[in-house]
């Protein structure tokens, strides 16, 4: 008989990283996934013969974290092998239970104390880290940035798990000369933060650019963004289809205002999906990873979030568009197959 996971998320099972978690602990587990269908949620993405159990309502209502609690105790995590928590704030919602689980992984995509604008005190902060981090059997994050940020006494204990894509067989490793109009992919939470102004502000410089859009509306602007004659919106994809819309595109977009730390520490999934795809990407200098960004030569990096001279960023970005055929080299190196070790091993209890 196999083991068991129970797997938790606030997320309607179209995240990327969430597939292919599941992908591959559905190879040594059988596994029940608990999330929250929203009313704007698109089917779920989830691999086959995952069982899932979905709660309806706004992911941010106390009604809907309290219907996830009971349907959580409902499922009596301790009868599970092992349990798995997306980000810390649910974790301390789920608390109560998880102290009853044989083995749980806390896995920190967007950390809670990363992404509060809130003033919380120092001694508070660290009682609640002690609190969850101490109760996980294992902690996941996405990079040695994010690692390094952890309490020392927690990090023996955390593994990195980075933003690898899934291979895509599909490319040939070339990649055409680009001309005709600039165009851009922007895919993942579409909101204001992620660079829409950046965006206007092109559009307004170039009638002719395009830019492509898939994902999740994180906000109004987001909305009304995708609702421009200059952009396509193509809805929520899976991670395959995706790739096929960035590779027909000059550039992917990868910019987050650095408003909060979480930002200033992203660990996007787009940089190694513009390596697989052979497609160089637009960050901005404040994001840490950007340095990774630009002694690899994986495509331009802005001065600023909000750069002033929007004309003068429009002609590098033409200019600079046929520069970066060295990308596809590189395409094998940073792939999820090779990391998947790390997630099943820590859940295996290695």
């Amino acid at each position: 008989m196999r083991p068991t996971l129970l797997y938790i998320s606030v997320n309607d099972g179209t995240d990327t990283r969430i597939y292919k978690e599941i992908k591959s602990l559905s190879a040594d587990f059988d596994i029940s996934f608990i999330g929250v269908i929203t009313p704007t949620s698109t089917p779920s993405m989830l691999p086959e013969g995952c069982r899932t159990i979905f709660i309806k309502g706004l992911r941010r209502s106390p009604l809907t974290i309290a219907k996830l609690f009971f349907q959580v105790a409902r499922l009596c995590p301790w009868r599970f092998s092992s349990v798995h928590v997306i980000n810390e704030n649910l974790a301390l919602v789920l608390f109560p239970l998880l102290m009853l689980a044989r083995h749980w992984i806390l896995d920190i995509f967007d950390s809670f104390f990363l992404k509060s604008t809130s003033r919380i005190t120092t001694i508070f902060k660290t009682i609640l880290q002690r609190i969850i981090y101490s109760s996980a059997s294992v902690i996941l994050v996405t990079d040695e940035a994010r690692l390094n940020l952890l309490p020392e006494w927690s990090r023996a204990k955390t593994r990195v798990l980075p933003n690898y894509p899934l291979t895509d067989g599909s490319h040939n490793g070339l990649r055409s000369v680009r001309d005709g109009p600039l165009t851009i992919f922007f895919s993942g939470s579409i909101g204001r933060d992620r660079g829409i102004p950046f965006l206007v502000n092109l559009i307004k410089q170039d009638a002719q650019l395009v830019v492509h859009v898939a994902g999740w509306l994180y906000d109004q602007e987001g909305e009304e963004f995708t609702r421009h004659p200059q952009v396509k919106y193509h809805g929520v994809f899976h991670q395959t289809a995706a790739a096929e819309i960035a590779k027909q595109c000059d550039y992917i977009l990868c910019l987050y205002e650095p408003n909060i730390v979480n930002n200033i520490y992203a660990s996007p999934n787009k940089i190694y999906d513009g390596i697989q795809a052979g497609v160089p990407v637009i960050i901005n200098q404040e994001v840490l990873v950007s340095a990774f960004v630009r002694d690899e030569k994986l495509g331009v990096v802005l001065d600023s979030y909000s750069p002033t001279n929007i004309s003068a960023v429009l002609e590098e970005l033409k200019t600079q568009r046929n520069q970066f055929t060295h990308i596809a080299q590189m395409q094998g190196k940073y792939t999820w197959e090779k990391i998947e070790p790390v997630l099943i091993n820590a859940h295996l209890n290695n």
